[in-house]
């Protein structure tokens, strides 16, 4: 039973030692913060507090016992006179208990023995009343429990003074004149605001007047009052600009996105805009081939006949053609109809958001299984620990793709040899990518995000984990880099032959059942990973750190066993492994647990290294000790922004693996459905079906075809709708909001395909992007904190009145989240914008339009393949120091707009002058629009 205790106790400390070490950096910025904060209000009230002053809710207290004064007079005097430029120094007068405990303890001292001593203090009789020296009655202060009048009868008693003696203290009356010279006590007001800054009510903030002897209640921009309850003028009328403003802004935006078709509007029309790009293009002195007269002819004059056009230009569009023509420009045949519908795409992306659903159901509801398993979890830890590792994973699944690849090899060779009757045997090479092939691109995209997310988990192992890892392997930062990057080739190994699979162009029933079975099996250790294993991970590295403790002791055991005789054995039980725990108890204690390593220190003492290793701990209650470490660490002392609004760490876990269960479901599900449809095409379908179902139907593998009776050929329908912009609206139908603030910013055109290389590009910026916001969310607030303490000291030094948040993660939650999901949605957009770009650079060139792009002759042929290649690293290298720089600015701005909403004074300030500002600019802006419009036109 005993034993069992102290392994809790073992564990219990081994466990915690992570968790105190990722926040004894916080807890030591908390605690400067603390210091500085203390240290400047000491720096403050010491500077105009001088020797031997003392400081006390505003004011400070001079005890002028080294001066006495022989009479009340004579101390009211001096009191008045301590003090030239600040004229609120006066005899003391006691307002509160506060107070007067402290002149009683710390300003004069407690007495002791038959020591007493007796004080004048600013409180005098005047017409029968005792006041204070700031006219304030003496019966109306609290103080007033204090006050003993034992001389009512004697008429020259009418000062007041202080007496105190052993364990007593009260005010009483006493002459104002005495031979005996008596201390007195002067007090000096530096904070008027001090006891009144209630006063000025919510909307309001005290100023101290120090000339004037008084305090104000300065009010907020919106308010006034004297205690700032009432709504001022100048506020309603900043309201009043703010609305006309919001109006002009929104009439601007109106004007600005005109799109009608009326009188007044400016814009050409369809055919003009067709028209000036064709005239464009025959005037380029690079275009060297004329088009077809037939194809030109009918890419422009087609959109001349579905617009509202005038006749003569419809009668010079039928002038080529005859009616007939003109009006099938718009009729897909069947066989075109189908050339750009996506093949099941649909299907598959709602069926892997189904089972990521389902996967996620699981997760979630995990946890109170694993609970009940905890009693005899041995073997699971032994699990996780290999499966952390990626032990299970690359042993289970390396092998696979190895026999995968082989047999495509084999197979490939075997075909290609019977296929060119080739006299030598040469060996097929798979090709897992090719930036040139158009075949399954949707797919190896999805495939690229699996990848990319695994690459970044290890990534995340060796910047973000590194302190963790310090304690589990000590082999050096090169050795550690050598292992990531041998990973890094076993990921891209292991997904090697899939990408091969994807690349051919002919069915193989072999290779997809192949692939199909080897990505479920992912996908279920996957799943069997994140249900037993990410719930325990504290409890799987404390098992971890137990086993190595006991190796150390059995090991020393042999050792001593081997070198040593039986006594000095027998005496090597008692003190070398109190010796050789001492020791690694000295390695894993830090500042904040040293209490904790004595104790088990003690507890251990009794035990002999054989009893320690034999100990049954798989016999332990784990789930009784993970509650207890759940409850022992506090969410607010917590790295992670999601333990701060007490999310549970499954959840997290689940959305942060969503874009990857979402990718990694999607290919299971079209792996089985290429299976499925090859076995279909060859049992079940005829021979002419099969044929025709060969060469897929959207490309184009004929050769163009410029003949006038070949009007409605593949190439004409696809060019011409190709170089057609989809945000115009070339007929009469009614563009949506949201369509056309979709396409400020991404403009879709199902006729425009993005290449293998770029769709994988902006896969992994997706991926990276999502990644980076779960990643700092769940562990960046150490790098935060680092930043805002090093721009927090010289703000908290520099300004007085600036109420700057402490530097912890409770404090700092909504900035926190807030900052990365605005960047995360900042660079989601500029992606798309990007995409957007891409796409009108490439039609841009496709037309031998080199306006916003360098022409192809303003690159040598090595420089454009160097920059091609070199393209995506930039492109996400320089997203992702983008991404850190703009989501720490966004924090610091936010923690500016959080500070400044406790300081209001200043939003009204600036308010007060850009609101008439914007008014003024924004409706200038309409009525030129509207002169614009109407007077100068006519």
């Amino acid at each position: 039973m005993f034993k069992r205790a102290f392994f809790l106790i073992l564990t219990f400390f081994l466990i915690i030692i992570n968790n105190v070490q990722t926040t004894s950096t916080i807890r030591r910025n908390h605690e400067t913060f603390q210091l500085l904060k203390e240290t400047k209000a000491k720096v403050k009230h010491g500077a105009q507090c001088t020797s031997p002053s003392k400081y006390f809710a505003g004011s400070c207290y001079t005890y002028a016992n080294t001066v006495p004064a022989p009479s009340w007079e004579r101390a009211y005097n001096n009191c008045l006179s301590s003090s030239s430029t600040i004229k609120d120094s006066n005899l003391l007068a006691i307002e509160s208990v506060d107070e007067y405990r402290f002149i009683e303890r710390e300003l004069i001292g407690l007495k002791s023995g038959s020591e007493s001593v007796s004080v004048y203090i600013g409180l005098r009789k005047i017409n029968s009343t005792w006041l204070w020296s700031n006219d304030i009655p003496l019966k109306e202060t609290p103080v007033y429990r204090f006050w003993v009048d034992n001389n009512r009868d004697i008429l020259a008693y009418d000062c007041g003074i202080m007496w105190l003696a052993k364990n007593t203290s009260v005010i009483t009356p006493a002459p104002c004149v005495e031979q005996a010279l008596r201390p007195y006590v002067c007090k000096q007001t530096i904070d008027r605001c001090h006891n009144h800054r209630s006063n000025c009510g919510k909307y309001g903030k005290c100023m101290d007047l120090p000339m004037k002897n008084s305090h104000q209640c300065q009010c907020r921009f919106f308010y006034t009052g004297d205690q700032c309850e009432k709504w001022s003028n100048q506020g309603l009328q900043i309201i009043i600009g703010s609305i006309i403003a919001l109006i002009a802004f929104i009439i601007s935006y109106i004007i600005d996105c005109d799109g009608s078709h009326d009188s007044w509007s400016f814009k050409k029309s369809n055919c003009e805009q067709y028209q000036s790009a064709r005239l464009h293009v025959r005037n380029q002195s690079n275009f060297k081939r004329q088009p077809s007269k037939s194809v030109g002819h009918m890419a422009i004059n087609s959109n001349c006949i579905n617009s509202s056009t005038p006749k003569t230009k419809q009668r010079w569009c039928t002038s080529s053609f005859p009616l007939d023509v003109c009006q099938r420009q718009y009729s897909f045949p069947t066989k075109t109809g189908n050339l750009f519908l996506k093949e099941k795409r649909f299907i598959f992306i709602i069926s892997s958001i189904i089972l990521t659903i389902l996967i996620f159901i699981i997760i979630i509801n995990a946890k109170y299984y694993i609970k009940e398993i905890l009693t005899h979890s041995t073997r699971l830890f032994q699990f996780c620990i290999l499966y952390e590792n990626n032990y299970y994973h690359n042993l289970l699944t390396l092998p696979i793709a190895f026999v995968i690849t082989l047999l495509i090899i084999i197979n490939q060779t075997r075909k290609e040899y019977y296929r060119l009757n080739k006299e030598k045997l040469s060996i097929y090479i798979p090709i897992p990518f090719n930036p040139f092939s158009k075949i399954n691109r949707f797919d190896t995209m999805i495939l690229c995000g699996i990848v990319s997310h695994e690459i970044l988990e290890i990534i995340e192992e060796l910047f973000l984990k590194t302190t963790q890892m310090k304690l589990l392997t000590m082999t050096g930062p090169l050795f550690d880099l050598i292992r990531q990057i041998g990973l890094i080739v076993i990921v891209g190994l292991r997904y090697y032959p899939v990408y091969s699979v994807l690349e051919i162009s002919n069915d193989n029933i072999l290779y997809y059942v192949l692939c199909s079975f080897y990505m479920w099996l992912d996908l279920i250790l996957r799943i069997f990973e994140q249900v037993f294993c990410v719930q325990i991970n504290s409890l799987v590295r404390a098992w971890k750190k137990i086993e190595q403790l006991k190796h150390d002791l059995a090991t020393t055991t042999t050792t001593a066993a081997t070198t040593m005789l039986m006594s000095e054995y027998e005496s090597f039980h008692s003190e070398g492994s109190r010796g050789h725990f001492h020791r690694l108890r000295d390695r894993l204690s830090f500042r904040g647990t040293k209490f904790i390593a004595t104790t088990i220190g003690s507890v251990v003492q009794p035990f002999s290294i054989h009893e320690v290793s034999s100990i049954p701990y798989h016999s332990l209650n784990w789930s009784s000790l993970h509650l207890n470490i759940s409850m022992s660490i506090h969410h607010n002392d917590s790295q992670s922004t999601f333990d701060q609004f007490g999310i549970d760490r499954s959840i997290v876990c689940v959305f942060k693996y969503a874009p990857y269960y979402l990718c990694l479901t999607y290919i299971c599900c079209r792996l089985t459905y290429l299976v499925i449809i090859s076995l279909y095409r060859k049992f079940v379908s005829c021979d002419n079906a099969k044929n025709s179902l060969k060469k897929p139907l959207k490309h184009i593998y004929h050769k163009p075809i410029y003949s006038v009776n070949e009007i409605l050929s593949i190439e004409y329908l696809y060019v011409r709708r190709l170089f057609e912009k989809s945000f115009q609206n070339l007929g009469k139908k009614h563009i949506s909001l949201f369509k056309t603030l979709l396409h400020k910013i991404y403009r879709p055109n199902k006729y425009f395909h993005y290449s293998k290389q770029i769709l994988n590009m902006y896969m992994i910026a997706f991926m990276l992007i999502y990644y980076l916001t779960f990643n700092i969310l769940q562990n960046g607030f150490s790098i935060i904190d680092k930043l805002y303490s090093f721009v927090l000291i010289p703000l908290l030094i520099l300004y007085d009145e600036l109420d700057l948040p402490e530097p912890k993660p409770i404090n700092m939650k909504y900035e926190m989240i807030f900052a990365c999901i605005l960047t995360a949605i900042i660079y989601f957009v500029q992606l798309l914008f990007g995409m957007k770009n891409y796409q009108k650079h490439m039609l841009d060139a496709y037309r031998g339009v080199f306006i916003d792009i360098p022409p192809r002759s303003a690159f040598k042929n090595v420089q454009l393949m160097l920059n091609n290649i070199h393209y995506p690293g930039y492109c996400i290298a320089h997203l992702t120091c983008g991404y850190i720089i703009i989501g720490n600015i966004l924090f610091f701005v936010l923690i500016a707009l959080h500070v400044l909403f406790k300081h209001l004074f200043l939003i009204e300030e600036i308010a007060r002058t850009l609101i008439p500002i914007l008014v003024i600019y924004l409706t200038t802006f309409i009525i030129q629009w509207f002169l614009s419009k109407t007077f100068f036109v006519q």
